[in-house]
């Protein structure tokens, strides 16, 4: 059997653009107190988990 290399499209860029501006405006809004602090971890972690996934999708495979 032929082995088929495995190709991974790059996620789109607004999906960087949500878990960056996301990221931001979450830590900005629990530093000033206006989300409660656990629902801010909670969305930070998510926004970062969009980043990271979106940064990976951009790298070429072997390099991370």
């Amino acid at each position: 059997m032929k082995k088929i290399p495995k190709t991974v499209d790059a996620l789109p860029g607004t999906f960087m653009l949500t878990g960056m501006f996301g990221f931001i405006i979450t830590a900005i809004y629990t530093s000033s107190g206006k989300i409660p602090l656990d629902y801010g971890v909670a969305f930070c972690i998510v926004f970062l988990i969009m980043l990271l996934a979106s940064l990976k999708s951009i790298m070429p495979s072997g390099k991370i």
